[in-house]
């Protein structure tokens, strides 16, 4: 065994000779072989990181050039530790010791010294630790760093200009504040142009990390633009035009000449920073590119023309090896598929300027062949699948499946895909028929490849159906495909199964425009595909993937149906083979299976295997929350199958096991827990209300009792209520009959009991237990209100003042029964009715629910009508009060301890009518008066962005009729959210006569009436009433 010593004389320091021994020894012995003699040196090594002088120590040694560069490499690691665990409480991770402010000035001194180092990745360790050191300590610590800096990057030495980069990379994105940034950005941008214009003197790593650096600052001139207009304005005005002609410059190079070496390609990593510099310019500034940025796009398909031929040699067909990339240790990997990834990047984000728009669109109304045709030809030939691609998804079909579903992953395939998207959602009807005619030559093309036996020729041909998919089904005309083309891939030997399943998928996408003899071909294609032991699995998963999408279609059930129990035979035995996509493919594709012809195919003996099966999927999977949102509406489906004997089969197989696993569970196996409730839940939801079946809670309630008053995990809890609710709504009769086995206490007992644990201050976080139980309270109100158990608990319930939306309910409807209790509760040195008002006008406007919205303003007409002295002098939270100096301020944390946010205080009456004026507001009334003040606000924002920001930077390229479009859709749906029936209430909710009546109607009777009888002197608290809200009042009154 070698051990490596250092010698502590290699530890010394330029002001105190040498760094104790026990130091030295320590550093030594952690490098020591042995585990044991290694563990107990990095805990003594931990120890003396509480004396600063140990941090000097490791700076001396990582920076000095006189060790061994691995030496020193080693000791970076523990450079880092001590940076973020004793430098300063600044960080999370400070266990104590900060070094002094002089022992801190040495070690960024030493630090500064290593920015210089010829050995990059020291530079990079010392800029690693600098720029930590710096989120604490500067301006006021180190108030010259950055003159510092500056002065490094204006120096002769490509070491040391390398090394404050990785400073400057760090520290622009995180440690320099507004104020700071744009004087900062005067001195800084000069020295950084200087360096990226000097090819000679600097290396093209470096001048993309000048690139990397300036692309931070615009992000953050854009975070900051709407906090300070005029000086961003300023600084974009004065800033950006040399840049971007530098950029142009740089990009009129010729391409291929970065590929000329064989050694590395670095200059392609300049290239991705100068894309990825203009696509920010472009999404964040897009009115300081628009007179050059048809210049720059044709700049893009020059690159994407030029580099197409080395990205098919040296990735799709692999015919010779890539070099190994740039050395660089940033993490940047500079291969072409990251190139033309930046590309991507910069064309989609050019999309959705104005400028672009007319280019398209002009080129639609000539025949879409200038611009679009090219654009899709380029995007798909660029999306191509890999060879890597082709050996990774042969064997693992996650990885396929991941790559063909994930539609936000930024592969090269991917963007392609969605730059086709852009281009299709400007010009329709261009884009279409411009990918038809694309892809007419790509065929033609590809099988002319094919003939000439080219072993490649399908690649072309599966990325363009791939393209062709992405559209919508009615706006591509795909039959002469169906027709002509995708018959012969499906019948393709096992040598070539992307292009083969491809077929499937593009057949199922547009199966709508398949004439049906055709369907009926295609459906038995698959079929087959699905039960051959022969197909290959990326056949077998885009078999599977069709089938879904085959399902899916309205029309599709005569052709189906009579194949659906074959089907499901099929696919239930890959749910015990396939993990994680794949076994959520085929959970989704037995969904729509099950989901087609409601169910009514489905038998108790096909039920019975499936469902043992989806049991075992569940034990094996039950981390996995999406597959477990899937399993949910699988069982939803099958309970709700109308066919006599499904539930009862799904409820005898499943529920025994989910109770077991609620009982078995641990208490640190929450998660099982939670995903067991889940599916009892489900079992539920799809029951028939009153048919949860013999039995049902007598052999679920003891488990699930059981967890509930035992566990103080949130996410459980909240299942638990959501799963007791649906049994008050499905089957309260059993809840009322249910009897605990152990004790003998009744389910309502039991319940509220439950109830009351979680509105006990100590045991619940804020108002989370007032949350969860509400909706379960207001369907035990309206399932067992009149119950004899229930009645001697109201009172209990009513005061949990936290229950904002259940006592709302027993004051719509036992309005003064329910006053009076609250009136003569004691709460503190206040009444109930008190506190219950305070709380009600302070959560009203964030309730959610559209029953629980409109029955909360019900509710308020109704407290407002009754006469109650108590109430008359109440006054409670109003308006926000908007001072001076905090007006058109962001209110920062440091910003709100110095001025509190306050409110103004007004009567509880008028805080009742502000908030019912809301409320009509958002039923429909003024719109006359909500749509001119838009408009003035539109013209307001448009006249002050007009200066320096392009229309289509405010409103995301939308066009004037799109905008009034947007504006509708938005006012219509915020009404529907509020107060119309929503998909999210329960269907017993929606037949409430509260969720029957029409808001608007009710809250105009409401005012009508009040003007006539003036309660509480309706016409004085008008006044305390906002000018719009007056006029509000005004109009629904007069009519």
């Amino acid at each position: 065994m070698v051990t490596v010593r250092i010698p502590s004389s290699c530890l010394c320091l330029s002001d105190r000779g040498r760094v104790d021994p026990v130091v030295a020894d320590a550093l030594t012995a952690s490098l020591n072989p042995d585990p044991s003699t290694r563990t107990a040196a990095e805990a003594r090594l931990d120890q003396l990181m509480q004396n600063g002088e140990t941090g000097v120590a490791l700076a001396t040694l990582l920076t000095s050039s006189q060790y061994d560069l691995d030496l020193r490499q080693i000791r970076t690691i523990l450079q880092r530790k001590f940076v973020l665990e004793h430098w300063s409480p600044f960080f999370g991770n400070f266990k104590g010791g900060a070094p002094t402010p002089e022992i801190k000035d040495r070690i960024r001194g030493l630090l500064f010294s290593g920015l210089s180092d010829p050995a990059r990745k020291i530079r990079t360790s010392a800029g690693f630790a600098l720029s930590t050191t710096a989120q604490s300590d500067w301006p006021d610590d180190c108030p010259n760093l950055l003159k510092s800096l500056i002065e490094l990057l204006s120096g002769a030495s490509p070491d040391s200009v390398d090394g404050a980069m990785r400073v400057f990379a760090e520290f622009i994105k995180s440690e320099i504040s507004e104020e700071q940034l744009l004087p900062i950005l005067r001195e800084l941008l000069p020295v950084l142009m200087v360096i990226l214009g000097s090819p000679e003197k600097h290396s093209a790593l470096t001048r993309s990390r000048v690139l990397s650096v300036f692309n931070q600052c615009v992000q953050v001139l854009w975070m900051v633009k709407d906090q300070y207009p005029d000086p961003v304005k300023e600084a974009i005005d004065g800033i950006l035009p040399e840049w971007l002609n530098a950029l142009k410059i740089l990009l009129d190079l010729d391409p291929t000449q970065d590929l000329a070496s064989g050694d590395n390609w670095d200059g392609v990593a300049l290239r991705i920073q100068i894309f990825k510099a203009v696509e920010r310019i472009t999404y964040c500034f897009p009115r300081a590119i628009s007179q050059v940025l048809r210049v720059f796009y044709d700049s893009a398909i020059f690159h994407m023309e030029k580099l197409l031929p080395a990205h098919q040699t040296y990735y799709v067909t692999a015919d010779g090896p890539s070099p190994l990339g740039s050395s660089d240790d940033s993490g940047e990997t500079t291969l072409l598929p990251q190139l033309g990834r930046a590309i991507l990047d910069f064309v989609k984000s050019a999309t959705r300027t104005k400028a672009m728009k007319e280019w398209v669109l002009a080129d639609e109304k000539e025949g879409a062949s200038q611009v679009i045709a090219p654009l899709l030809s380029l995007a798909i030939a660029w999306a191509q699948m890999t060879a890597e691609d082709e050996v990774e998804w042969a064997s693992d079909p996650n990885a396929f499946l991941a790559d063909d579903i994930d539609e936000e992953s930024a592969t090269l395939r991917n963007l392609a895909f969605d730059l086709v998207i852009s281009i299709e959602e400007i010009a329709t009807e261009g884009a279409a028929m411009a990918l038809q005619a694309v892809l007419q030559r790509i065929v033609q093309d590809s099988n002319n490849a094919r003939l000439g036996g080219n072993p490649g020729w399908w690649k072309l041909m599966e990325a363009g159906l791939a393209a062709a998919g992405s559209l919508e089904e009615d706006e591509f005309d795909a039959k002469p495909f169906l027709v002509d083309v995708i018959p012969p891939l499906l019948n393709l030997g096992g040598d070539l199964p992307f292009i083969q399943g491809r077929g499937f998928v593009f057949a199922s996408q547009f199966s709508d425009q398949l004439p049906a003899n055709l369907f009926s071909q295609y459906l038995q294609a698959v079929v087959a595909a699905l039960e051959s032991p022969s197909v290959s699995m990326p056949v077998k998963v885009s078999a599977v993937k069709a089938m879904q999408n085959f399902a899916g279609k309205s029309d599709a059930k005569d052709v189906i149906v009579p194949l659906a129990a074959r089907i499901c035979n099929d696919l239930t035995p890959f749910l015990l083979s396939a993990t994680e996509d794949a076994l959520t493919l085929v959970t989704e594709a037995l969904l729509a299976m099950i989901e087609l012809g409601d169910s009514e195919w489905l038998t108790p003996e096909l039920t019975t295997p499936l469902v043992t099966s989806l049991m075992e999927v569940w034990i094996k999977n039950v981390k996995d929350p999406i597959l477990l949102s899937v399993l949910t509406d699988v069982f939803v489906a099958i309970a709700r199958c109308p066919v006599p004997g499904v539930y009862q089969a799904i409820v005898t197989i499943a529920l025994p096991s989910l109770a077991s696993a609620i009982t078995q569970a641990t208490q640190d196996q929450s998660w099982i827990v939670t995903s067991a409730i889940d599916l009892a839940t489900s079992l539920m939801r799809g029951a028939p209300k009153g048919q949860l079946g013999d039995g049902f809670f007598n052999l679920l309630g003891p488990a699930l009792f059981t967890c509930l008053l035992n566990t103080e995990d949130r996410e459980v809890i909240q299942n638990g209520i959501e799963c007791l609710t649906l049994v008050i709504r499905k089957g309260c009769d059993q809840l009322l009959a249910f009897v605990m086995p152990q004790t003998g206490e009744s389910g309502l007992t039991l319940l509220l009991r439950l109830v009351s644990s979680l509105l006990t201050p100590a045991t619940s976080e804020s108002e989370a237990g007032g949350l969860f139980v509400g909706d379960m309270l207001v369907h035990l109100l309206k399932n067992a209100g009149k119950a004899p158990e229930l009645q001697p608990v109201i009172p209990d319930l009513i005061t949990a003042l936290s229950l904002i939306v259940p006592v709302a309910y027993l004051i719509h409807t036992q309005r003064d029964d329910v006053l009076n209790l609250l009136d003569s509760l004691t709460v503190g040195s206040t009444t109930g009715l008190t506190v219950f008002a305070n709380a009600w006008c302070e959560n009203a406007e964030i309730i959610q629910g559209a029953w629980a919205t409109k029955l909360s303003a019900v509710a308020l007409c109704d407290i407002f009508l009754s006469d109650r002295a108590s109430l008359a002098s109440l006054r409670v939270k109003g308006d926000m009060i908007i001072r001076p100096e905090t007006s058109n301020v962001i209110m920062t944390r440091s910003r709100t301890k110095q001025i509190p946010t306050e409110y103004e205080m007004i009567p509880f009456h008028v805080k009742v009518l502000k908030l019912l004026v809301s409320e009509l507001q958002q039923s429909g009334e003024s719109a006359l008066l909500a749509a001119q003040g838009k408009a003035a606000k539109v013209d307001k924002d448009l006249d002050q962005a007009a200066d320096w920001e392009e229309e289509e930077d405010l409103f995301q390229g939308l066009k004037q009729e799109e905008l009034g479009f947007l504006s509708d859709f938005i006012d219509a749906a915020a009404g529907e959210d509020d107060h119309s029936p929503a998909q999210g209430d329960d269907e017993d909710l929606q037949d409430d006569p509260v969720s029957q009546l029409d808001l608007r109607t009710h809250l105009l009777g409401f005012f009508r009436q009040c003007a006539q009888a003036n309660p509480q002197g309706f016409s004085q608290l008008v006044d305390g009433l906002k000018v719009e809200e007056t006029l509000i009042v005004q109009k629904a009154v007069s009519g």
